[in-house]
């Protein structure tokens, strides 16, 4: 059924919700020390598409085009995991980080017209302009409280995901879903290992941190990595991407 996309959006955001309010309680001096910790744990779980679908690779691996712009999302989607943190890092608030990520239902469509030459009916940009209304007079009073270099964090996190989407988008246009998101695996995977390998007392932390919390670990990533492809999901069906972003602005309700 051609609705099925909007119910893979709203799961994507519950999963969202819940995962960010289970990382908040990890950042500090708890678990997470620095955002990248985060960022790297979140992304090493790709290794799971990537083990399933590596062996298809002949039959699903998308054409140079489509895997280049795999590749970038997965890269994008990685820096918006580690803005979001360093933001909540700086604030210790989930609630916040979530609320900001709905700015995602302006940039979305701005990317989509810039990259995708996407063009929506005027009832549609009508929907995206209330939405975003909404955004702002949930941001309204965060804003003030919020300082200057987690703002910047913040609003560096939702481009990100937005470039993420719209980029996934893109691929999906000459990819099958399969095959766009084990490029986009092999992509948070590699820049995820390439940042934790990046110097011997990082090796050590990332071993120390694996083998003391690994279950912890396994349920937040898992729970991530379900939000992630399910939004992918919604994506390769949906009409617009804009659309999938539309519907993630329920995330702040979950």
């Amino acid at each position: 059924m051609p609705d099925h996309w909007l119910l893979f959006a709203l799961a994507a955001s519950s999963l969202w919700a819940i995962g960010c309010v289970a990382d908040v309680c990890l950042i500090g001096k708890r678990i997470y020390r620095q955002p990248s910790d985060g960022a790297v744990i979140s992304g090493v779980f790709c290794i799971i598409p990537v083990i399933l679908l590596l062996p298809r690779a002949g039959e699903v691996l998308p054409p140079p085009e489509a895997a280049a712009a795999s590749a970038a999302a997965g890269v994008c989607y990685f820096l918006h995991v580690y803005f979001q943190f360093r933001a909540m890092h700086i604030m210790n608030d989930a609630c916040n980080a979530e609320i900001f990520n709905t700015l995602s239902v302006l940039f979305v469509p701005a990317l989509a017209f810039g990259l995708l030459g996407e063009r929506l009916a005027p009832v549609h940009y009508a929907a995206i302009g209330l939405a975003f209304v909404g955004s702002l007079l949930l941001l309204s009073r965060q804003i003030a409280r919020v300082r200057r270099r987690a703002l910047c964090c913040l609003l560096a996190s939702v481009l990100c995901a937005s470039l993420a989407m719209v980029l996934q988008a893109r691929s999906f246009v000459a990819a099958s879903y399969a095959g766009g998101v084990l490029v986009f695996s092999l992509a948070v995977l590699a820049i995820s290992a390439a940042v934790a390998c990046s110097g011997a007392g990082r090796r050590r932390r990332f071993r120390e941190l694996s083998s003391r919390y690994a279950w912890l670990f396994v349920g937040l990533g898992l729970l991530e990595l379900g939000a992630v492809f399910a939004s992918q999901r919604a994506t390769d069906m949906a009409p617009s991407v804009s659309f999938v972003a539309l519907a993630e602005c329920a995330l702040p309700i979950f």
